[in-house]
């Protein structure tokens, strides 16, 4: 059996939302606050391929529920 890709194992990384550690260049970035994600983590918007944290996601959708429609923040 063949050892894990690299991005799939530990790395120094470590996310500030469900402190798993993960390799720097497989996460990603929130679009507002601009804090490292750990793709387990990472929240998108598949028609802009944005990505968002999880609280800056929440926030989105409590305003989105808030305001009755979708806006851009």
């Amino acid at each position: 059996m063949s050892e894990a890709p690299w991005w799939l194992e530990s790395g120094p990384e470590t996310c500030q939302f469900c402190l798993r550690t993960f390799h720097y260049e497989a996460g990603y970035h929130c679009i507002y606050c601009d804090r490292p994600i750990c793709p387990a983590c990472v929240a998108a918007r598949f028609d802009t391929r944005d990505t968002l944290c999880p609280e800056c996601h929440e926030e989105e959708k409590c305003h989105e529920q808030d305001t009755g429609h979708e806006e851009e923040r």
